[in-house]
């Protein structure tokens, strides 16, 4: 994770808390000076669990985090939100920018009816340090948007899949909506009308100009391209059966224990990746409506059909005939 978040929250704090936390997970200042460096993801999750210790059941220093962050800490993934000229734009490619600072998670936009999702997938990792970085996480992400876009801004609701960490008033007073936990997937909800607000400064020649630049940066970037690279070939092999690691990892020229540790070091497995192919092409397929549902379990690699509802609805929170009736409902609408 960028040095850049523990940084921002050990400023959170008073000097003996912050020490103590620091000391407690195994970091010093100094590896905190360059916010652009990397830091064990584990440590960052051990210092947002030592720094929770004194707040709580009050804890609130990770939304002070998220509400202290501005577009320009984030050099030219900030500049990129904040130029674009409607914050539906600002979304763009964002799911691929957001990795220079977040290797360990999986963003991304989806549309579901009036509403859109800003989605979260990552490993599963069940210490409070790990959910009170999640729940920085989207708030990074509301301040950097509310910065953008204007302060007024406030999503429909909040979601996540884990229990609550400490009492919900600080997550809500931040956020300004319902905050639920316990759900099926993490999740920012989003009016789709405010998606289309413009941005208070937003450029349609700069933000070109600096989505260009990204784009060179993020290709030049292997560590952001191995999961998406890993993705893609299952996804390419599914009809054919999962594909094994080993076979993946020789099509990408590399042994197998290379992928498994480059992976790790990111926050996947092997299997998270490819649930997260079937899941990208079960529903693409699905709202497509070109294939019979029994031909999209096979072409996502399942042997039975009632293996693959149950996934699908695991993926999406519908069944394949649910998701596919709302989808062909909102294209006869324009949606």
């Amino acid at each position: 994770m960028a040095a850049l978040f523990a940084r921002k929250a050990i400023a959170q704090t008073d000097t003996d808390n912050a020490d103590r936390a620091l000391a407690q997970a195994g970091l010093t200042r100094e590896q905190l000076a360059d916010p652009a460096t990397l830091i064990p993801a584990e440590r960052h999750f051990a210092l947002f669990e030592a720094l929770a210790e004194a707040e709580r059941p009050q804890i609130a220093f990770h939304m002070r985090t998220s509400g202290s962050m501005r577009c320009e800490d984030f050099g030219p993934v900030g500049l990129t939100i904040k130029s674009a000229p409607t914050l539906r734009r600002s979304f763009e490619r964002l799911d691929r920018y957001s990795r220079l600072y977040n290797p360990v998670s999986h963003f991304s936009l989806e549309e579901r009816g009036e509403y859109s999702m800003w989605t979260r997938k990552s490993t599963a990792v069940t210490s409070d340090g790990f959910q009170l970085s999640n729940e920085a996480a989207f708030g990074t992400f509301v301040a950097l948007w509310r910065d953008a876009n204007g302060n007024d801004f406030s999503p429909a609701a909040v979601q996540f899949v884990h229990g609550p960490v400490g009492d919900p008033a600080p997550l809500e007073a931040y956020f300004r909506c319902p905050v639920r936990c316990g759900a099926e997937i993490d999740a920012i909800v989003i009016n789709r009308s405010d998606l289309d607000r413009p941005n208070r400064i937003g450029d349609e020649h700069i933000w070109t100009f600096l989505s260009q630049h990204l784009a060179e940066i993020i290709g030049n970037t292997k560590s952001d391209l191995i999961d998406r690279r890993v993705v893609m070939q299952v996804a390419k092999n599914l009809s054919d059966g999962v594909p094994r690691l080993n076979d993946v990892a020789s099509d990408l020229g590399m042994s197998h224990r290379t992928l498994q540790r480059r992976l790790a070091d990111m926050g996947h497995s092997f299997q998270s990746l490819v649930d997260e192919a079937r899941r990208e092409a079960a529903l693409k397929l699905v709202a497509d409506g070109s294939h019979s549902l029994i031909e999209i379990a096979f072409l996502t690699g399942f042997a039975e059909q009632s293996s693959f509802t149950r996934a699908f609805k695991r993926w999406s929170g519908k069944t394949p005939r649910a998701y596919r009736g709302e989808a062909r409902r909102n294209t006869a609408v324009g949606v």
